[in-house]
């Protein structure tokens, strides 16, 4: 008789672009034969192509609410879920609660340790948080080894299960075979090479400084896919400092439509988890110029697959992107080597190793 598959609870306190999110979705997708998955997540369009509407339930975006509380519980005993498995800060929260009351494994991935745009109050509070609540989790996953430093750096409760699994996104088409671009299939009106930025706004991102960096380059387009907060003072910015060569595209779902219309990926994050955009770029060969930070350090290689600049150091950032812009021969070197590492190092077949054996650990 053939063994029921083991049920693995996801949880996301949110739904909007981000690490948490795809990487949910990319794990029921190569894990769905092995494992039956259900879904906890603040509503979601992509939703219907992924999962079944019987195996989801919908909870607040970014909320903490009692209701939503018991409905996880009733819905984890309803489905009998045999693994918690938590993306995210908020979705930690939320399944460190029904733990107490289902008594099931819970697997909590960081995916980023949210602290550097944080004062001193909330970034205390948030550390005795962890250490008071942290011994819930049977296992901590990691994306990343910096970010495994970081929470040992600030003192956060590690017990002995933890592992470090990095992101990871499908294999693409090389960036060379689809050579023919064309800025009017994206909406932009003149023929200038495009630098990409795929992230919300919001202040991790430090999304100010890429305008900053826009305004040293007006001979290049720089387009950001991604919503946020922060939208209304990004376009006050752009308008009230007269720069013309940003485009907010907004969210969009086909970020490899632009990606492949692009020349350069431009990341200028305060930190990171394991950035999947990054990876997405890397997945077509697309060079990349990024903030020296954590996730971002693990992702490419300093001159092999990228460039990284010092945060905050506008100089250097746009020196990098001409120094790739301006060399063909590096810029074809760049190109090859990140495609090539993400082959080697970011593939969904060793991620989906990982998870198999995480998961089986608690069969």
């Amino acid at each position: 008789m053939k063994r029921p598959k083991t049920k693995i609870l996801l949880i996301s306190a949110s739904s909007k672009t981000g690490g948490g999110p795809s990487h949910i979705f990319l794990l029921n997708k190569i894990l769905k034969d092995e494992f039956d998955f259900y879904l906890a997540m603040p509503k979601v369009s992509k939703l219907s192509k992924e999962f079944d509407t019987k195996k989801y339930l919908e909870i607040a975006e970014r909320k903490i609410l009692i209701q939503d509380i018991i409905r996880l519980v009733l819905f984890s005993k309803k489905n009998s879920i045999n693994i918690i498995h938590a993306h995210g800060k908020g979705a930690g929260l939320i399944a460190r609660i029904i733990k107490i009351f289902l008594n099931k494994p819970l697997i909590y991935t960081f995916h980023g340790i949210h602290t550097i745009c944080l004062n001193k109050f909330k970034k205390y509070f948030y550390i005795i948080y962890e250490n008071l609540t942290g011994w819930l989790d049977d296992e901590k996953v990691f994306v990343s080894l910096s970010e495994k430093i970081q929470a040992i750096n600030m003192n956060l409760f590690i017990n002995k299960n933890h592992s470090i699994i990095n992101n990871s996104t499908e294999n693409m088409i090389p960036l060379e075979v689809k050579n023919n671009k064309n800025n009017f299939e994206i909406g932009i009106r003149n023929q200038k090479k495009n630098i990409i930025s795929i992230c919300r706004l919001v202040d991790q991102k430090n999304i100010f400084e890429i305008f900053e960096i826009a305004r040293n380059l007006q001979i290049y387009n720089f387009i950001i896919l991604g919503d946020g907060y922060l939208l209304d003072k990004a376009k006050f910015f752009i308008n009230s400092n007269n720069i013309k060569n940003v485009y907010l595209f907004g969210k969009k779902n086909d970020v490899f439509k632009y990606l492949y219309e692009s020349d350069l990926f431009l990341s200028t994050s305060l930190y990171e988890g394991h950035p999947i955009s990054i990876l997405e770029a890397m997945s077509i060969g697309l060079p990349i110029v990024a903030s020296e930070v954590i996730g971002n350090i693990d992702t490419i290689k300093d001159n092999y697959s990228g460039l990284f600049y010092r945060l905050g150091d506008i100089n250097q950032a746009v020196y990098c992107i001409q120094r790739i812009m301006n060399d063909n021969s590096l810029k074809s070197k760049i190109s090859f080597n990140a495609f090539s590492s993400h082959r080697k190092l970011f593939t969904t077949n060793k991620m989906k190793k990982s998870y198999l054996a995480l998961y089986k650990k608690f069969n």
